[in-house]
């Protein structure tokens, strides 16, 4: 299998031994390649053969990350939709510096992988590459390659906090903002592991003092008021879609779920609009 280059590597030094906020990685994406706009994690498919890019968000970790990557490829880290099946033969570990961990394996049906751990303090994020052969994987090395090259972890964004909030913007964009992206569903009438993606409206819930919750479908309002809806409740019930926000300049800051957090830095609301991970939101 054509190795990967992962030249960015000797930056992340930097960052090494970040702790708080969660850092991120940032990164050009592979040219000629998909970007779905179902995530996590960021999804990127090849648009002329078999090949596939998934990276995903830093989160905490305890213990020998090594030695658990050797002994199960985080495979549990791997969203379902790109979990690897039976492996043939032992996997080829490797490191580059003392930043990244590295594994090349070889499914059962012939799909070639390369993993990669990228190691920050007690943080680890991976960037997953696939192909479905060894002659796709050989097409697949160059716009790989390319994309690692323009890898870099940069500190976080700060969490906002409930004390610091988003000021006077916040009874300007409060609202029960709607849109409309795809959720997965299960199909009950197949195999486990079976479902489809459908259309279904999407909303997000701003309120003035930077509570923000998130839903599919149906998100109910008392009297269309954002200060009546009970965000404490949501958030206990709902972690994973509970969060805050605050506004810096013209950029309003999300940050939703637990660890780590997702962070969505988007543009502030323009009138009753505004767009979130490429979705148009229109406050109701």
């Amino acid at each position: 299998m054509p190795k990967l280059l992962f030249g960015f590597v000797l930056l992340l030094s930097l960052v090494a031994h970040a702790q708080q906020p969660v850092p991120e990685l940032r990164y050009d994406p592979p040219p000629n390649f998909y970007h779905s706009a179902i995530h996590p994690p960021e999804d990127f498919s090849a648009n002329e053969f078999n090949a596939g890019l998934q990276v995903y968000p830093f989160r905490a970790f305890n213990g020998n990350i090594e030695q658990v990557f050797q002994a199960s490829l985080l495979r549990e880290w791997i969203d379902p939709r790109y979990q690897e099946g039976n492996v043939a033969g032992p996997p080829a570990f490797g490191r580059v510096a003392q930043t990244a961990l590295t594994a090349q394996f070889v499914e059962s049906t012939g799909r070639q992988h390369m993993r990669m751990v990228v190691v920050a303090g007690n943080m680890a994020a991976i960037v997953d590459a696939s192909a479905s052969s060894p002659q796709t994987w050989q097409r697949a090395v160059a716009p790989l390659n390319q994309f690692s090259a323009s890898l870099l972890v940069e500190a976080g964004t700060p969490v906002p906090s409930a004390a610091e909030g988003p000021g006077p913007a916040g009874a300007k964009f409060a609202g029960l903002y709607m849109g409309s992206k795809p959720k997965y569903v299960v199909d009950l009438n197949r195999p486990v592991g079976y479902g489809r993606y459908v259309a279904a409206f999407h909303y997000y819930l701003l309120s003035a003092s930077g509570r923000v919750y998130r839903a599919y479908d149906n998100l109910a309002v008392p009297g269309g008021d954002p200060d009546r809806f009970d965000f404490d409740a949501a958030e206990r019930a709902d972690p994973g879609n509970s969060g805050r926000y605050t506004v810096k300049g013209n950029q309003l800051i999300i940050r939703i779920g637990g660890q780590p957090p997702e962070t969505m830095t988007v543009a502030a609301p323009q009138g009753n609009r505004v767009t979130i991970d490429s979705v148009l939101y229109i406050r109701q």
